[in-house]
């Protein structure tokens, strides 16, 4: 028996011959197909397709009406996707050629041999079940490629378009139909390449990579950062074309580089830690013996005119010298503001607005050299509650906003000005005016607003006023602007006052009266040794530079009323010092004041806070010395006469 029913496949036959449509339809229905309409018309040929949708259309090339065969054989293809054979008693060349173009499955020539009838269906159905898992596949991986979020193009062996995915019409700004044919050189402009990625990978037929280049969309005209890769397209070692895979990579290089950009400045802020530690010991070395040499030389006595004359000289040399290194103190001072990590949640001491405005002053002098005279106007004022570090940042923002709003070239003609006064309701007002071009009223609600500036295109990321608002509005202040274009602008910064706390008094230049004790000093620098025992020579005073020949020394049975111990040693440093006193000689542990030059590790800052030991900040003048050590010594002697 033949197939079963469901199985059979189905033949529409459309032919106009009734004779030759009955002996088709009695043959195929003989070899086992389905064959239950005859169409002689398009027409009739299209509603019964449209209907029974039939595997295989057995067709005649010439039929009755106003399409003939091949016409309608298209019009079956386009809409139904049904392999069709034609059937034809004409074999010349110009009927083959038409019927080529409608791409048809086979071709019988009349009268029909019925084996050679199903060899052709056969091989149609065959082909075309082929074909249709070869559309389907296409479909899907065409589905795929546009789906892909990353930018695709090909180009064939002449290098020119063959396939563009949306993404890849987004960044080059050409849609795909438009680009198809073209030479990829054309959409794909690249700015800093001579050469197309894709173009090299097709004539050096290897994978070629590319890490960044800028592509210019021919629509905006505008470039993107673009990363890709491109490759041949290879079928069995015979080069087919290329492929190229990119994708916008804008906003992670900007990104990369504001995240470089933070890690220089974290690298810096260690440094600047580092350099203020570095130079604080030599520093304190200069203070101390400048101090002592015009102590003594305030001292000497001589009647010889010479002598007078050479000491007053002296004297000059020696006030130069201090004068220096007070300067050299205020850089390393300036340094480790900067270097400190500011944490909201502690709690903020008091400060004074003029050195905070000082030092704002100095890290952007070199801003205003060739724009604007710079003065300031500071009153009197109480302290602020406000973290130092980051009105430092506010003020800094606010000056360099200043300085570029001025063209150079005119210093004496524009002027930036710096004031600093209590207000009715006992804020304290900061106010930063300058002579700049000033700032349109229709964008002046927005300077606050994140990412906006106006600035050209690559002067600004439109962040620092954002930035000075919501470090103003945390600290519980208020920010104002005025403006008008071509005179001026003026930000007022009101900041609360602080709740006033009692201040120590200065120790006096003069020596005070000693209080009896013996005390220890360790320090790795030899001069900062000299320099202490100088200061010290009141007292009895005993040097090291090595923490583990301190510690010899207490076991060995001697007392110190006193022990100053630098925090940062080689061998041993200060925290493992402390750490064997403690273990050792308790007793001692809480007479070591730890003397230091900058904390440098986080180590050293979490040891300080966990100690309740005295600290001494180098560099020290050698009043502030001698009247720590007096009041150490003068508690100590206080606490034993209690016990």
């Amino acid at each position: 028996m033949g197939q079963a029913k469901s199985q059979r496949r189905s033949v529409l036959i459309v032919e106009d011959e009734q004779i030759v449509a009955l002996d088709l339809q009695q043959a195929l229905q003989g070899l086992g197909y389905d064959a239950p309409a005859i169409a002689a018309t398009a027409e009739e040929a299209i509603a019964r397709s449209s209907e029974r949708r039939p595997d295989l259309v057995l067709m005649d090339i010439r039929i009755k009406g106003t399409r003939d065969g091949i016409e309608t054989a298209e019009v079956l293809r386009e809409r139904f996707s049904i392999p069709v054979v034609f059937l034809t008693a004409h074999a010349d060349p110009g009927t083959v050629e038409r019927a080529k173009m409608a791409e048809p499955s086979g071709y019988l020539v009349k009268p029909v041999k019925v084996a050679e009838l199903r060899r052709v269906i056969e091989l149609a159905l065959h082909k075309h079940a082929i074909e249709s898992r070869l559309r389907e596949r296409e479909r899907w991986f065409s589905t795929t490629l546009r789906s892909i979020g990353d930018a695709i193009l090909a180009v064939d062996l002449a290098g020119r378009i063959t396939f563009m995915n949306p993404a890849a019409e987004t960044l080059t700004g050409i849609d795909a139909a438009a680009a198809l044919g073209e030479p990829v050189q054309s959409v794909l402009q690249l700015i800093d390449r001579s050469e197309s990625p894709v173009l090299t990978a097709l004539r050096e037929e290897h994978l070629v990579q590319l890490d960044e280049g800028n592509l210019r969309n021919l629509k905006t005209g505008a470039s993107r950062v673009i990363s890709d890769s491109a490759t041949p397209v290879l079928l069995d070692q015979q080069v087919l074309g290329a492929v190229m895979v990119f994708r916008d990579v804008t906003e992670q290089k900007a990104l990369q580089k504001k995240l470089e950009l933070a890690d220089r400045l974290a690298s810096l802020g260690t440094m600047a830690a580092g350099v203020a530690h570095e130079i604080n010991n030599p520093l304190a070395v200069v203070m101390a013996n400048a101090a002592f040499l015009a102590e003594d030389l305030s001292e000497l006595r001589g009647s010889d005119p010479g002598d007078a004359e050479r000491r007053e000289s002296m004297k000059a040399i020696v006030r130069d010298l201090q004068s220096a290194a007070n300067r050299i103190e205020r850089i390393v001072s300036d340094l480790r503001i900067f270097s400190q990590p500011t944490d909201p949640t502690d709690p903020t001491d008091p400060t004074e607005v003029r050195r905070c405005i000082e030092w704002a002053v100095r890290a952007t002098a070199h801003e205003f050299r060739h724009r604007a005279t710079l003065t300031l106007a500071i009153a009197a004022l109480p302290p602020v509650a406000v973290d130092e570090m980051r009105l430092g940042q506010v003020l800094i923002n606010l000056l360099i906003n200043a300085a570029h709003a001025i063209p150079p070239g005119n210093v004496a003609g524009n002027r930036v000005t710096i004031t600093a006064q209590a207000d009715p309701s006992g804020r304290v007002v900061i106010e930063v005016r300058d002579t700049g071009s000033g700032i349109p009223a229709a964008v002046i609600e927005r300077i606050f607003e994140p990412f906006f500036t106006t600035k050209s295109a690559g002067e600004g990321t439109g962040l620092g006023l954002s930035i000075v608002h919501g470090i103003v509005v945390a600290m519980g202040g208020e920010i104002k602007v005025d403006s008008e274009l071509g005179k001026g602008t003026v930000f007022r910064v009101f900041l609360p006052v602080a709740v006033p706390r009692m201040s120590a008094a200065a120790p006096t230049v003069e020596q005070l009266p000693a209080v009896r004790g013996r005390i220890l000093v360790i320090d790795d620098e030899e001069m900062i040794l000299r320099a202490v025992a100088r200061i010290l020579r009141a007292y009895e005073v005993r040097c090291t530079t090595s923490a583990r020949e301190a510690l010899s020394w207490m076991d060995a049975g001697q007392e110190f009323d006193l022990v100053l111990s630098d925090l940062m040693m080689p061998t041993m440093n200060g925290m493992q010092f402390y750490e064997h006193v403690l273990v050792q000689h308790p007793e001692i542990a809480s007479r070591i004041v730890f003397v230091t030059g900058g904390t440098i590790t986080a180590r050293a800052g979490a040891f300080l806070q966990s100690v309740t030991n005295r600290r001494l900040e180098k560099p020290f003048k050698p009043a502030v010395l001698l009247k720590f050590v007096r009041d150490q010594l003068a508690e100590r002697n206080t606490t034993s006469a209690e016990d």
